[in-house]
């Protein structure tokens, strides 16, 4: 398999990881509140919105721009930022939040 796909499917995997632990935290779970304190503390209001309609009610782009009257470049690179900074936690916090999924 070239790198290309490679990189491809590592990206879906991430996309599909990530939305599983926001759905966590729409679950409301004790495993979750590191998550939503994560969402709540690190995303702007704007990231927020956006994740959530993205990940969570699996809107569309194109739909999540139309609705909220935004390009849709906008709405891409918004999530794309909160996204990132959601990686960056789970990164440095991750460890303990997947230690707590487990047991």
């Amino acid at each position: 398999m070239n790198k290309s796909k490679q990189n491809m499917f590592a990206k879906q995997e991430e996309y599909q990881a990530l939305r599983g632990f926001i759905k966590l935290v729409q679950a409301g779970d004790g495993a979750a509140s590191a998550m939503r304190r994560a969402i709540d503390e690190e995303l702007t209001p704007r990231q927020r919105q956006l994740v959530y309609m993205y990940y969570i009610e699996q809107m569309r782009m194109q739909d999540i721009a139309d609705e909220l009257g935004l390009h849709i470049t906008s709405v891409s690179r918004t999530i794309k930022r909160g996204r990132e900074r959601l990686k960056g936690c789970l990164r440095y916090g991750g460890k303990s939040l997947l230690k707590t999924l487990e047991d």
